[in-house]
């Protein structure tokens, strides 16, 4: 996308002269005779015999076919002149026009919006308006163009009817409302699109941007108290279109962390270059330092009050990481389609996997593994989910059935009956109180956030479910590759596909993809023989994964001091570490918390993501008592395993294993046949020598 350039908006740049300027300064210039002009247009002919160029004029403009126009709902060139977004195909993915078929019923025929043509005239007046050659209303709207103040196109509404924005509830709103006559919205439109880009590309609450054209959505306008084009009005996650939202641009255009600050949401950041501040007295240099100091000091505590003061239960954590779960699928999964309208086939791939994942490295005990991943898990695989409504009826019933079984836990609990418990020796009240939102613990009092707080505890509760030996051989049984590589791998591209802030998710993957804290030589492909439960290969990824995220903040911790323009204190890098040392004294060697014992940090881990003594149901148990015999006595040089997975595989990206398993049981067959083969070829010799030695010895006795 682009904004138009000086020379579309009219303006030319002052190192360029318009065709003619020559012409203009000759007749300012100093005055010449008639005798050298002709002397000088001759050396002219002759040293440039080639034509004058011509220039069309600017005012011409050549005339747009309807075939040549982005046009998704097939409307006239008269319908889509009253839009400005609607038939811009690079402004479709970030902004929507607000548009309905009942809209376009109206105008097609002539309807009026809802009565908002009610006047205090006569019928027959209505009527001759409404016949009018300007449609009504629309020149009305026109003609009480007011004045114009330099940033947007006053107007005066007549109040009609109430008619109200039809918003989903899921997400934050931004609205441009404006008229595609007005100059300021012509020229403001590329830069709506790019504010909007950029605030979903780093966006990680949902927030959708709409536009309204008051030439078709009269009465909308009106109810909302528009009084200027361009008019922007925001609404938080959750709000009620029913009452006027936010408006962002009252005194200047909005940029997007104008909009992430005003609504609420949560957005990545990125680095940004400090500025030397202006001060030059000593005693403003005192008063920003201080400044300075103080923004350090409470950013430090809030970050160890998250930590180490707010409640919360395993319950919460699982129930915030089953909301992060079902957002990601509803949102990511039909982002791209094939051409017949199926999900994409690399995407499908993705969450195949991890919901495979899902199935073995979770607890039996958690509610939403036993119901709503099993049911994504044979959907996904049948192509039984054609769009994301169909995916939100699946959540919906889900939760549905948890409320109505009468559970007094919160929907994706994990411990049944438990309300709080003791943790690290302190109570711990459980915050859920709402099946649908994310507790406190994760949005920090902030609607809008807990995504991807709820994502970092799946991930967690991830890794060290892999790492128990009893889940890995009920993995292994089901089939699944259940090394730490492969569960990093299936993380990674559930990410890729799945992660819809871009900033967040080229960071991700850029670490991943680079070798980040060393996991190419950390995270083995192989499956370890005997296990040893406890040991230090079987909680490696459990390890790392601690280590990115810890990571991760300590850079977001220095990405908000930049944004205050200042340099990142140590207190608070340490203050982002997580555990804290008062969570966890025995995890930290050193008091700059730069060594830490690796077995305290799993235990630690492991008490803060799993849940005490998880209950296992039969088949489980089933498995783990028909596996675990044969998996210690299998011989350490055997190639293979029962169900055809590498125990030395390499390292891949894609760790769907459908045509990998096909390919090694070729091999297999291959293998067999040849030593099928080679066992006739032995016993054919050793049948040709003894028959060689029986016939010798039968010669001899004839002799």
């Amino acid at each position: 996308m682009s904004i138009a350039s000086d020379a579309q908006l009219g303006n030319a740049s002052p190192d360029e002269s318009p065709p003619g300027a020559e012409v203009v300064a000759s007749s300012v210039g100093n005055s010449i005779t008639d005798a050298e002009a002709e002397a000088e247009a001759a050396v002219d002919v002759a040293n440039d015999a080639s034509p004058p160029p011509t220039y069309a004029p600017e005012d011409e403009e050549e005339e747009v076919s309807i075939e040549d126009v982005y046009n998704p709902h097939n409307l006239t060139m008269d319908e889509l002149e009253k839009f400005l977004y609607e038939w811009e195909e690079e402004a479709a993915p970030y902004v929507t026009e607000y548009f309905d078929e009942r809209t376009m019923h109206k105008l097609r025929t002539g309807e009026t919006d809802d009565n908002a043509e009610e006047e205090d005239n006569t019928v027959a007046e209505e009527a001759a308006s409404a016949e009018s050659e300007s449609n009504g209303w629309m020149h009305r709207l026109r003609s009480k163009m007011t004045y114009d103040d330099g940033s947007k196109t006053r107007v005066e509404f007549k109040k009609g009817a109430t008619k109200y924005l039809t918003l989903s509830d899921d997400a934050a709103h931004v609205v441009e409302f404006y008229a595609p006559w007005c100059p300021h919205c012509q020229h403001y439109k590329w830069e709506y699109v790019e504010v909007a880009a950029e605030v979903l590309r780093r966006a990680i609450s949902p927030v959708k941007f709409h536009a309204v054209s008051c030439d078709v959505h009269y009465a909308i306008c009106s109810t909302y108290n528009v009084h200027g084009f361009p008019t922007i009005l925001g609404w938080k996650q959750g709000e009620s279109t029913a009452i006027r939202g936010i408006e962002m641009n009252e005194e200047y255009n909005i940029e997007a962390d104008t909009v992430g600050e005003m609504l609420g949401l949560d957005m990545a950041h990125e680095a940004v270059e400090l500025y030397d501040a202006d001060v030059d007295d000593d005693v403003t240099k005192a008063k920003r330092l201080k400044t300075m100091k103080e923004q350090a000091r409470k950013a430090t505590k809030l970050k160890k009050s998250w930590h180490e003061h707010t409640p919360h239960t395993h319950n919460d954590r699982y129930h915030d990481a089953a909301l992060s779960l079902t957002f990601a699928v509803k949102s990511q999964l039909f982002q791209t389609k094939t051409d017949d309208g199926k999900m994409d086939p690399k995407r499908k791939r993705a969450l195949v996997d991890f919901l495979n994942l899902l199935d073995w490295a979770t607890p039996q005990s958690w509610s939403t593994r036993t119901s709503l991943i099993k049911n994504l898990q044979w959907k996904v695989e049948a192509d039984a989910l054609m769009n994301r409504g169909d995916v939100e009826s699946l959540i919906d019933e889900d939760v549905t059935r948890h409320r109505s079984s009468g559970a007094e836990e919160v929907w994706g609990y994990v411990d049944r009956g438990r309300s709080g418990w003791a943790v690290f020796g302190q109570k711990q009240d459980e915050l859920a109180k709402d099946d649908k939102h994310w507790t406190k613990a994760c949005t920090h009092s902030q609607p809008a956030k807990g995504f991807t707080c709820g994502l970092w505890n799946l991930f967690h509760i991830l890794t060290i479910g892999s790492s128990k030996v009893d889940h890995e051989l009920y993995g292994f049984h089901r089939g699944y590759f259940v090394s730490p590589h492969h569960v990093a791998e299936t993380i990674r591209n559930f990410v890729a596909y799945f992660f819809s802030c871009d900033v967040c998710r080229t960071n991700f993957l850029t670490m991943y993809d680079n070798c980040g804290h060393d996991h190419c030589h950390r995270l083995k492909s192989e499956i370890a023989m005997s296990p040893a439960e406890g040991s230090d290969s079987a909680f490696e990824l459990a390890l790392w994964l601690w280590e990115v995220h810890n990571s991760v903040n300590a850079r977001l911790m220095e990405e908000a001091a930049q944004r205050q323009n200042r340099e990142v204190t140590h207190e608070e890098l340490l203050a982002s570490k997580f555990p804290t040392k008062k969570m966890c004294p025995s995890c930290w060697l050193d008091a700059n918390m730069t060594k830490w014992d690796n077995r305290s940090v799993f235990q630690f881990l492991d008490a803060w993501f799993w849940p005490n003594n998880e209950p296992t149901n039969l088949q489980f148990k089933a498995v783990i008592a028909g596996e675990l015999e044969e998996r210690l006595l299998a011989d350490e040089d055997v190639g293979l395993s029962k169900n055809g997975q590498a125990l030395n595989a390499p390292p891949f990206r894609h760790s769907g294993h459908g045509s990998g398993f096909v390919l090694i049981c070729i091999l297999a067959a291959v293998s067999l046949l040849f030593i099928a083969t080679l066992q006739k070829k032995v016993r054919d010799r050793r049948k040709k020598f003894v028959d060689s030695r029986y016939v010798k010895k039968k010669q001899s006795c004839l002799r």
